[in-house]
């Protein structure tokens, strides 16, 4: 594994969901596998490629098989626990930053969910990328929306990485959000107030930050996977054997 470690680097994981659409069996959707490896566990293994030294997960409080499953592995970062039953994606994904930003970290922090597949690198290649933008609040990585039953779209400025437009704002649009993001704690400014204002969904957090003025900014990946029905298993396992070749 060509992992860099020249820089110090943060990251989470939001394995909160409740994953019912995936569900197996009562298997916990962390727990799916994808080409013989668990979905904890490839994300995981992607945030050792981009060099991470410390790693939180979020779980909910039904799911702590998923800690049983990787907490015997050796991972080259420090992992750590969020076990927490919350409202919504945007609770997680805020829970998960206040946590790495608890000490002051500026960030940017790399952050993931836990159903993202990509291809090998990508990870890396993409924080590399977004910590060369010291002005944007949140980057997040793009692609095609594919199959995906409720893309969040994006809109870019021609030239520029700015987004301008997300979610019904960016229709049409070819660009979909991909999983992945890189985040500055900046953003934690806005966490009580949309707590209180009923913000219910990362999405709909994204677009009160761009509506208030927050710089988001957009990186192209090749390609991701979002793995939330069983058919997404094997459209999964397709694309890691052609990322492969």
């Amino acid at each position: 594994m060509n992992t860099p470690r020249n820089f110090s680097l943060r990251a989470g994981v939001l394995a909160a969901g409740r994953g019912e659409r995936l569900r197996s069996s009562n298997l916990l959707k962390p727990l799916v596998k994808v080409g013989g490896r668990t979905l904890i566990e490839r994300v995981l293994t992607s945030m050792a490629e981009a060099g991470a030294s410390e790693v939180t997960v979020i779980i909910n409080e039904d799911s702590l098989p998923v800690r049983d499953h990787v907490a015997g592995s050796d991972w080259p970062f420090e992992l750590r626990w969020i076990v927490e039953t919350t409202l919504s994606s945007m609770h997680s994904f805020l829970r998960v930053i206040e946590a790495l930003a608890a000490d002051g970290d500026a960030g940017p922090f790399l952050l993931s969910t836990v159903d993202t597949v990509a291809g090998p690198q990508t990870f890396s290649r993409f924080i590399s990328e977004a910590r060369r933008n010291k002005e944007a609040a949140v980057t997040l990585a793009i692609t095609s929306p594919g199959n995906d039953e409720k893309p969040l779209l994006v809109r870019c400025t021609a030239d520029d990485p700015r987004i301008i437009a997300i979610g019904a704002a960016a229709a049409p649009s070819d660009l979909a959000t991909a999983g992945l993001y890189a985040v500055r704690p900046s953003i934690l400014h806005e966490a009580d107030a949309a707590r209180h204002d009923g913000v219910d969904a990362l999405r709909t957090f994204l677009g009160r930050l761009l509506d208030r003025g927050y710089y988001l900014a957009a990186i192209r990946i090749a390609k991701s996977i979002d793995v939330d029905r069983p058919a997404d298993i094997g459209t999964a396992e397709a694309f890691l054997r052609s990322a492969a070749v």
